[in-house]
């Protein structure tokens, strides 16, 4: 396991706990009561659900590309770089062919 992988898992079992123990205390110091509690932890988790999302949808979008992405790229430089070989092939044959029609 890489140690990208190993951090994303951290962050995501500290964000769980650190939820969970928020919860668990707000519930017990709660001045509320019955519904409104109800509503409240209902709301909190809600928008900790967001959060997390929103994390993980960082974290995704900043993923390191993979090695199918990685052979791509190397294959698209090495293709790009034949590319400009022939181009300079053929430049230097259109050179000589119209030189070779002043003489």
């Amino acid at each position: 396991m890489s140690q990208r992988s190993r951090a994303i898992r951290s962050s995501i079992w500290g964000f769980l706990v650190g939820g969970a123990t928020g919860v668990t205390v707000g519930l017990l110091l709660a001045p509320d009561e019955g519904r409104q509690l109800r509503r409240r932890a209902a709301y909190l988790l809600d928008r900790w659900a967001g959060d997390l999302s929103a994390v993980l949808d960082r974290l995704d979008a900043s993923a390191v590309p993979s090695d199918a992405r990685a052979q791509a790229d190397a294959l698209v430089a090495d293709a790009r770089q034949q590319a400009e070989s022939l181009l300079s092939e053929a430049e230097a044959l259109i050179d000589q062919a119209r030189l070779g029609r002043r003489d």
